[in-house]
């Protein structure tokens, strides 16, 4: 599906900059007897054939994350940096309008097939097909954890099949864990051909780990680790493999400089056209709140934002005129823990709110907020200050990126996910940051609103 929605993409690209910008008749310059219309269809050939050689169809790479767009971006990029290069030795000259047109419209045009056959995928995934059938190996509590997420994330692609735990915990262990048959290590070896992965949990003895890949030599059974420390660190994690030592180095997460300037052009340009683009939305949404109870139509709140400090957030009105005045007694009587608090059917809810809650319509006078440089388009959502006092000491890195209308935890699951498994993420995101990884979440944002799965 890749090699073919590819084909497409470059096919599409060659053929409109074709009509829109390089000459109609006439041979490349410098190239004598070869036509534009050969030249160009023989690039795209060799851009097909990189973004394969360059591992941009890999199956560890395709279904989630943003390694397959950011590997097709970087092949495209070095398959017309390396043809202007060999251009400029061969003296040929290429009209400039060709890389012009051809380069832009043909890795959007990649990059969207790409989104639309993970899109696919992933549907698939979630009924049960493509998935990779595999053994956790691992601490008790670890494997465990490994085998609830990879039941909630199925764009891993990753199906448990069954558990081996070590040591003790062996003997312990009941017949099941987390409703996956438990394996003893010798069983394990001999099972191989059950299952197309191993998943190694983080606890696992380094020697184990070793035995474990030695053993999986000849088999088309393949080794996947799972450390926890990846949630910090991420894609700041480099390696250095010197003859007898091999070393990590991890890099300082840093939150200002260049990129965090390319976020904020992000946030203005995108927050203006959103507010003009939806202001037929707004003008609707209005008049339905206004009519419902007389009440205001935008709710306005104090929250905590970028460092700790107080900003004012604007929603659309979803709640009774009084609702403010509720929340303490209903906290009271849910335990009295205003961190992660949430009803699932909160009785301050009007009913057009109950709608604009649904499809996140309520959140669309943040783009407002964001245009003022409280908010940015993606980060960790904002929380009032009743929750940030509750904070664990590693939460509070949090409040080291602006807070977001959208983001990791809301991609990935909204008010699904568990609230430690949200800030798990929040936190992943908040040390990890990149551009390309804020065009992921906005994309897979809108899947996620129109799903309006975990809404709250």
């Amino acid at each position: 599906m890749l090699v073919a929605g590819d084909l497409l993409a470059i096919g599409l690209a060659v053929m409109l900059s074709m009509l829109l910008a390089t000459p109609a008749v006439g041979d490349v310059a410098g190239l004598t007897g070869i036509p534009y219309s050969v030249a160009a269809p023989v690039l795209g050939l060799i851009w097909l054939i990189s973004l394969g050689a360059g591992g941009s169809r890999l199956a560890w790479i395709t279904g989630a994350g943003v390694e397959e767009y950011r590997r097709v971006i970087k092949i495209s990029l070095y398959v017309f940096g390396g043809v202007a290069i060999v251009s400029y030795i061969l003296k040929a000259q290429f009209a400039r309008s060709l890389f012009v047109a051809l380069l832009p419209i043909g890795t959007l045009a990649l990059l969207f097939t790409r989104w639309t056959a993970r899109g696919w995928l992933n549907h698939m995934r979630t009924r049960g097909k493509y998935l990779t059938s595999c053994a956790v190996v691992g601490p008790k509590d670890q494997a465990a954890r490994v085998i609830s997420d990879l039941r909630h994330h199925k764009d891993a692609g990753f199906s448990p099949t069954c558990v081996c735990l070590l040591g003790d915990e062996q003997s312990e262990a009941s017949t099941e864990l987390s409703g996956v048959p438990v394996y003893t290590p010798s069983r394990l070896l001999e099972s191989f051909d059950e299952f197309e992965a191993v998943v190694a949990t983080e606890g696992l003895p380094s020697g184990y780990l070793r035995t474990l890949a030695w053993n999986l030599e000849g088999s088309s059974t393949s080794l996947v680790v799972t450390p926890r420390v990846m949630d910090i660190v991420g894609p700041r994690l480099h390696y250095t493999d010197a003859p007898g030592v091999s070393m990590m180095h991890v890099e300082i997460p840093q939150f200002s400089g260049w990129k965090y300037a390319i976020k904020r052009i992000f946030d203005i340009v995108f927050s203006i056209l959103a507010l003009i683009v939806l202001s037929p939305v707004f003008l609707v949404t209005a008049l339905l709140i206004k009519k419902e109870d007389r009440g205001p139509v935008i709710f306005r709140q104090q929250r905590v934002g970028r460092f700790g400090e107080p900003f004012t957030i604007h929603k659309f009105r979803s709640m009774s005129i009084d609702a403010e005045s509720k929340i303490q007694k209903l906290i009271d009587d849910a335990g009295g823990q205003a961190l992660f608090f949430k009803l699932d059917h909160d009785p301050r809810m009007t009913r057009i709110g109950a709608v604009l809650r649904r499809f996140s319509i309520d959140e669309l006078p943040q783009f407002w907020t964001v245009l003022k440089g409280d908010m940015s388009i993606v980060g960790p959502r904002p929380q009032m200050a009743r929750e940030v006092a509750e904070y664990l000491p590693a939460y509070k890195r949090r409040l080291l990126a602006k807070p977001g209308i959208t983001g990791l935890w809301q991609v990935c699951g909204r008010s699904d996910l568990s609230p430690e498994d949200g800030m798990r993420l929040d936190l992943r995101y908040v040390e990890n940051w990149s551009p390309i990884t804020d065009l992921t979440i906005v994309a897979k944002t809108v899947t996620t609103v129109f799903k309006s799965s975990g809404a709250y």
